[in-house]
């Protein structure tokens, strides 16, 4: 039980981390046009539409968090 929390926390954590990283950088709706040094692009890039991609990545984590639950129960 403890062991499949766990694996819930874990890939809510990755899943959201990768959807808002996927969002900042590959959609080109999203991604910001900034002449900057790397760190201040990211730090800008991850507050543009962070209400929107929030959402959306909360969704993705989500969805992912409860498989392993869904998976065990087949």
């Amino acid at each position: 039980m403890k062991n499949k929390n766990l694996l819930s926390v874990i890939l809510f954590v990755v899943g959201f981390i990768a959807t808002y990283l996927f969002m900042c950088y590959c959609i080109p709706g999203l991604r910001i046009k900034l002449a900057a040094e790397p760190i201040k692009y990211f730090f800008e890039s991850v507050k543009h539409a962070v209400i929107f991609k929030g959402i959306l990545s909360l969704i993705v984590g989500a969805l992912l968090a409860v498989l392993p639950q869904k998976i065990k129960k087949q």
